[in-house]
């Protein structure tokens, strides 16, 4: 969703400055402005100022800032450097708590789809999570929301009579898909959506899920609700389709057909499971799951089998990485097929040793994406050489 709002925002003209978290290849994603990572030197600048301000901090005898604090703080630097005159900023976690959550009067918030996750942090309902997400509602700063379940959807609409603040959500019963299809590229399947959403007609996406299109209406309400000055349809229309999101059921390669997804939650893998179906009902699904030890990992499992039938698991590389054999003995009450690869290396010669005409899906936890995606990359070019 931020994606699709700073990529209409900069088509219109605007210096959008974007704050996000995870980042996929590169330390330097999660401050960006216009689609461009911040400079190394002017990291490294805004770092040693937050820095010299953290010492200080110390010495005082203050509670030492945490790294998410500190990036944050950087990025309002730099944001503040560059006179953006946008900025599309994302939660880290939760929102209530937030570091981001500083802005006491920001121009629009929007907030996406609620599930069940971080829940150590944020809760072990919806409810209480919902409430977390809603700590980023101002009073007098309008919101638009994505269709929740309902006791999550009962938070929200609470929080905004309470704070009066007003508010759209978006409605899926104006919204009418008209065209799904995967082209051939020189290495890759390209992707574009064509759907009606309200009064807009043959909008147009080329991120491949099919929970993108709600994501992109999700947008367009944000900028209806925005407002902002001179963006006009044309420039909703070209912003939407130039988005780009990697690690969101993105191709790799062609052949074998191979898919990435960031899916590392119950409703993450339903949505994984909905493209999946949509895309590819004809063909043999081959799983490749690495995922931390703090997720849901076994509704992930149980879910993912309802379109494959071979789970080929693997340990991150990161510390909060679950052990690929539990990850394994797990997967062996849902899927027919599960095989030990230990470290994504083995794990993807195992699954193209597999394939033929099957699909590879890899999923359960961004932190893993680069990974694979430089696997493959390599793979493809010495297949050239």
């Amino acid at each position: 969703v931020c994606t699709f709002i700073a990529s209409v925002l900069q088509e219109a003209g605007y210096s959008v400055g974007r704050y996000i978290s995870p980042t996929l290849f590169e330390y330097r994603e999660r401050i960006q402005m216009n689609g461009q990572m911040i400079e190394e030197d002017m990291l490294a600048k805004g770092m040693s100022i937050v820095r010299s301000c953290c010492e200080s901090m110390a010495a005082d005898g203050q509670e030492v800032p945490t790294i998410f604090e500190i990036e944050t703080a950087v990025g309002f630097w730099y944001f503040l450097e560059k006179a953006c005159d946008y900025v599309v900023l994302e939660t880290g976690m939760g929102g209530r708590l937030d570091s981001t959550n500083v802005i006491e009067h920001p121009i629009l918030n929007v907030i996406t789809s609620i599930s069940m996750d971080h829940m150590a942090q944020l809760g072990d309902t919806l409810t209480a999570i919902a409430g977390e997400k809603a700590g980023i509602l101002k009073k007098g700063t309008p919101a638009v929301f994505y269709p929740q379940k309902s006791e999550a959807m009962e938070v929200l609409l609470q929080t905004a009579k309470e704070k009066q603040i007003p508010s759209k959500t978006a409605d899926w019963n104006q919204l009418k898909i008209k065209e799904r299809t995967l082209c051939e590229t020189a290495d890759t399947l390209e992707a574009a959506q064509i759907f009606d959403y309200k009064h807009y007609k043959d909008l147009c996406i080329r991120l491949a899920g099919t929970y993108q299109v709600e994501n992109a209406c999700l947008a367009v309400e944000a900028m209806e609700m925005l407002g902002a000055e001179g963006v006009t349809e044309a420039h909703l229309r070209l912003g939407l389709e130039k988005a780009k999101w990697p690690g969101r059921f993105q191709c790799l390669s062609k052949n074998p057909c191979i898919y990435v997804d960031g899916a590392h939650n119950p409703d993450g893998a339903m949505r994984l499971r909905e493209s999946i179906e949509t895309y590819f009902s004809d063909k043999n699904i081959i799983s490749v799951m690495g995922v931390f030890k703090d997720k849901d990992y076994t509704d992930i499992c149980k879910i993912m089998s309802e379109v494959s039938d071979t789970l080929i698991g693997f340990t991150p590389d990161h510390p909060r990485g679950l052990e690929s054999a539990l990850l394994c003995e797990t997967a062996g009450a849902y899927f027919k097929e599960v095989l030990d690869g230990e470290k994504a290396e083995k794990a993807l010669a195992m699954a193209k040793e597999k394939a033929s005409d099957a699909v590879i899906i890899i999923f359960g936890s961004l932190s893993t994406i680069s990974k694979m995606c430089e696997l493959v990359k390599t793979d493809i070019k010495e297949q050239q050489l």
